[in-house]
């Protein structure tokens, strides 16, 4: 056979890889694992999309020009006169200014600790970083501007910009190996934080060691190469993140590519398009993350076949179990966009891992569309080099269980952590003989292949965060009905579910053959649920009430979790569970209407087919709201309705108002037999009606608009009456607001129908804001008690904000805060739209505006140029508005300013209401932007924060 040719490039790299492989030593740190991805790949490039990203403009650094940067960044923290081994703690978002700052910790002899973002909540922010500093004995953090305004209230604290910190280092030049101190493999390398869900949280020591240990197994696992692309989407706090998506890949030599989850979880396409151009062979994603891009892509069949992704080989997920049917749906939706579908061949890799193992330790790659997954959760396989893995008695913790048998899972291996940072109890607790670290989680090994099946931590994981069952259960004990100490909150995953959730077992107070139960079990069920949703967003799977004789305690007088799970599982509470069913179907019997005209069954059927319930389970007296419905619900239910009914339009504010079944088919009918009608104003609309306590009125921010308010009434379920304003000129033949005291005491009198006497509590939204503030001073000019008023995100004086917005930015503004353009676009569109006309403005924003969200709003040209014109007559009743007066209490909400920095808004801007305040004003930071805090994303928190400030006014 003729020898095959190669040419003189192929021999030379094949001689220098060669060479590299056998004659240069392994590194023994991380100072080792840069210094030689600089000798050997100078040119191979760490890539970075950025939250503030507008495109897929990637910004890039060789590893050359990185490896100079933090070294010059090293050199410059020599400056702080910090001794070899302090702790910094790294407080950043972004990935490449934490990358840096990690790099350059290490070089100069600091020990990074990478914090997560801190909570919005004062109490809890300001007792997490005092524990920290108490932990380290110090507190140097570096961050960015915005970090430092969270912390500013905190004392002791010793703070650096990161800003400043690249000034000072942009005129240095050191070395490209220079070090400050030449580490050794047992030094303290990274810390990192534990959730701190059960507490405050744990710092995990890693070595040089335990970090390269690790390294070396995954990228063995994943088959990197010098060759090979890597995408992260994962935050760099976290311990996948840093370690097995940049320190695993940087060891190999393998490019990388840095994305910030905003920018993909805003277009999924945008991950497509950078596996197709960067060539991406490997990336990480959680199972719920898999979900929701599923979902997403979906929307977009019209880019079928678009994207070349055969180079992609494998997605490693971890966090939370991942569903098989949830992989399969994923690979499957790949192999649809791929131009080559037959060319698409990649695992989904579930792992298993914490941060005290360096992330995963323990996977199993499978192609599962050419391999049926054997479980409803992909198996977790085999561990990788150097790791072993073992079921044992969870009581005694040694005792080893049989193939196929259930038990604690534990691991031991070089990559485990050495240490919780001055912690030794919890330390040794961790561990029993022979190096075993207790995971806490009941898995099964079977022919060496490792799958979990339950928790024994005190957490429950919602789309991949941790909650503490323990604080959820000291909520839950508080509840009418419960017997105290007789209550227990277990995660558990019901089959499909694609998320991890929890039943709750107790025992009532009251008994459950008497002739009220029924109406108590329903009272007490509901507000468990709701507590449940508050705290974190998810509700129970399963309420079980076990009659107090029943329910079993250890020898401890405590409840067992994992004893209560395993009778469920079993069936033997079936008869409890019985039992709750048939009285709470009496108690639901009592009030269910079956729908009876034809305009109601019609709306029986989209309630559900919207919340996925049988037609005979939607009572004519069921609330949209109060069964589930959100804003985008809402949407749906107009669009179903309309083309149902024939209508051109069912107005989403009259949903608002008619929310109840029978009293909207009562409105359709009315449509259907006059057409649309123009009836008379009325400002409030009621977004929950339930609940015994001061109800709260919220005034709708600038543009007018109370849709935005939906997710956050439903947290006030069954607690108190949550009514919003909603500006007038919206419908034919209402005339626009001309003046803040004609809305002023137009919005007073709405609420003096309502709710006759006080105490009152009101709050608004940006704009609406001083509206709110307005309408506390007359009704206390009214002799009434307003207890609360609250105002979110805006100053005092708007009159100068007023006045610089023309048309065009009005109409930007509102386009921006409705979702139709970003607010980057916002800002940079104004000077070249304003020389058209005004049509031609409206139809430049409608390009740019994404179809599904025109859809979801319902939204035409015309409505847009009215909404345009509704809006600007509110910026008029503010142009020569200038506070005066003042209220008995003012709670400040602030949050990230349209620009600016938060503490100039804080400090300069809104700090002057403390003048309209008889009482002490209140400042309390809030999650999010200016225009994303009522967002899905941030009102879970938000709700959170709003409520804590209502009852600490004592309502």
């Amino acid at each position: 056979m003729a020898p095959v040719a190669v040419s003189p490039t192929t021999i030379t790299k094949f001689i220098t890889t060669f060479k590299t492989s056998v004659v240069s030593p392994q590194p023994n740190t991380l100072h080792d694992v840069i210094t030689q991805a600089v000798d050997r790949y100078p040119s191979h490039e760490l890539g970075f999309i950025t939250s503030s990203a507008h495109d897929s403009s990637i910004q890039t650094k060789t590893f050359s020009a990185f490896n100079q940067c933090v070294r010059n960044l090293a050199r410059a923290m020599l400056d702080w006169g910090k001794p070899t081994g302090s702790v910094v703690i790294v407080y950043l978002t972004e990935h490449e200014d934490n990358m840096a700052a990690v790099w350059a910790c290490l070089l100069a002899g600091y020990v990074p600790c990478l914090q997560p973002a801190l909570s919005a909540q004062q109490a809890h922010k300001e007792g997490h970083v005092g524990h920290i500093k108490n932990l380290f004995g110090s507190a140097t953090w570096l961050t960015n501007e915005l970090g430092a305004e969270q912390i500013s209230t905190i004392s002791g604290l010793e703070v650096h910009l990161l800003s400043e910190l690249k000034a000072s280092a942009e005129t240095l030049t050191v070395s490209a190996d220079w070090v400050a101190y030449k580490a050794k493999p047992d030094d303290e390398a990274i810390l990192f934080l534990t959730s701190g869900s059960t507490g405050f949280s744990k710092a995990v020591v890693h070595t040089h060691r335990t970090i390269l240990a690790a390294c070396r197994a995954k990228g063995e696992s994943y088959g990197l190469t010098s060759e090979s692309q890597v995408l992260n989407w994962v935050g760099f706090d976290h311990v996948a993140g840093s370690l097995e998506m940049h320190i695993t890949p940087l060891l190999f030599g393998a490019s990388q590519l840095h994305v910030h989850a905003s920018a993909i979880l805003a277009d999924p396409l945008r991950l497509l398009r950078l596996i197709d151009e960067k060539s991406i062979e490997l990336a990480f994603a959680p199972n719920f993350l898999l979900s929701k891009l599923t979902r997403d892509l979906e929307k977009h069949a019209d880019v079928f076949g678009h994207f070349d992704l055969s180079s992609i080989k494998r997605i490693n997920s971890g966090g939370e179990a991942v569903v098989s049917r949830t992989a399969q749906a994923f690979a499957s939706m790949m192999k649809q966009f791929s131009k080559n579908p037959s060319a698409v061949s990649f695992v989904i890799s579930a792992g298993f891992g914490m941060t005290e193992t360096c992330a995963g330790c323990i996977y199993d790659p499978i192609d599962v569309l050419a391999t049926e997954p054997v479980h409803e959760f992909l198996d977790l396989g085999r561990p990788i080099n150097g790791c072993e893995m073992r079921i044992v008695d969870p009581v005694d913790g040694s005792t080893l269980r049989h193939d196929g048998e259930s038990g604690e899972l534990q691991v031991r291996g070089p990559m485990l952590f050495v240490r919780y940072y001055n912690n030794a109890d919890a330390t040794s607790s961790s561990f029993v003989g022979g190096g075993w670290y207790r995971t806490g989680d009941i898995g099964i090994i079977e022919s060496g292949v490792m799958r979990l099946s339950g928790r024994i931590k005190d957490t429950v994981i919602v789309h991949g965060v941790s909650y503490g069952i323990p604080e959820l259960e000291t909520h839950l004990q508080t509840v009418e009905g419960v017997t105290y100490s007789f209550l227990a909150a277990a995660p558990y995953r019901a089959s499909g579910q694609e998320t991890e959730g929890f039943i709750i077992f107790y025992s009532p107070t009251f008994d459950l053959d008497a002739v009220d139960a029924s109406t108590k079990l329903f009272a007490t069920h509901k507000a468990l649920r709701d507590i449940c949703v508050r705290m974190i967003t998810l509700p129970p799977q399963f309420v079980v009430p076990i009659p107090v004789n029943q329910m079993e305690k250890t020898t401890l007088g405590k409840l067992s979790r994992a004893h209560l799970i395993s009778l469920f599982k079993q069936g033997q509470l079936a008869k409890h569970i019985a039992r709750a069913e048939e009285l709470l179907s009496e108690a639901r019997g009592v009030s269910f209407v079956a729908p009876s005209t034809e305009t109601e069954k019609a709306l029986a059927n989209i309630f559900a087919g919207i919340f996925n319930l049988a037609i005979s389970e939607v009572s004519a007296s069921d609330n949209f709201f109060e069964i589930g419905g959100t804003s985008i619900d809402a949407i749906r239910l107009k669009r179903e309705g309309e083309e149902y009914f024939g209508l051109p339009d069912i107005s989403t504010i009259q949903i608002l108002k008619h929310p109840v079944l029978s009293s909207l088919a009562n409105y359709i009918d009315s449509l259907l037999s006059k057409g649309t009608q123009t009836e008379e104003y009325d400002p409030i609309v009621p977004l929950q009606l339930s609940g015994k306590k001061t109800p709260i009125f919220f005034v709708h921010p600038g543009i007018g608009e109370v849709l935005i308010f939906v997710n956050l009434a439903k947290y006030f379920h069954n607690e108190r009456p949550f009514y919003a304003f909603r500006a007038r000129g919206f419908d034919t033949g209402h005339p626009f607001f001309t003046s803040m005291d004609e809305m002023v005491s137009c919005y007073a009198a709405a609420i003096k129908k309502t709710q006759a006497t006080g105490p009152y509590a009101i709050a608004g939204y940006s704009y609406g804001g001083v509206v709110a503030f307005e309408v506390a001073k007359r009704l206390e000019a009214m002799g009434d008690e307003v207890k609360f008023v609250g105002l979110i995100n805006i100053p005092p004086h708007i009159a100068p904000r007023m006045t610089e917005i023309d048309w065009t930015s009005g109409m930007l503004h509102l386009s921006s805060f409705l979702g139709l353009v970003s607010k980057h676009d916002a800002d940079d569109l104004a000077p070249p739209l304003r020389p058209l006309t005004r049509q031609e403005q409206l139809e430049f924003v409608w390009k740019m505006s994404p179809p599904e969200r025109i859809v979801e709003l319902q939204l035409t040209l015309e409505k847009l140029d009215k909404w345009v014109d509704l809006a600007g007559s509110l910026i008029d009743c503010g142009l020569d508005y200038n506070p005066s007066g003042s209220v008995s209490a003012l709670e400040v909400f602030y949050a990230i300013p349209f620009a600016g920095t938060k503490a100039d808004w804080l400090n300069n801007q809104l700090k002057p209401w403390s003048g309209f305040s008889r009482g002490e004003a209140s400042y309390t930071d809030v999650p999010g932007e200016h225009h994303t805090l009522m967002d899905l994303e941030h009102v879970p928190e938000f709700q959170k924060i709003f409520r804590s400030r209502l009852e600490a006014r004592g309502l």
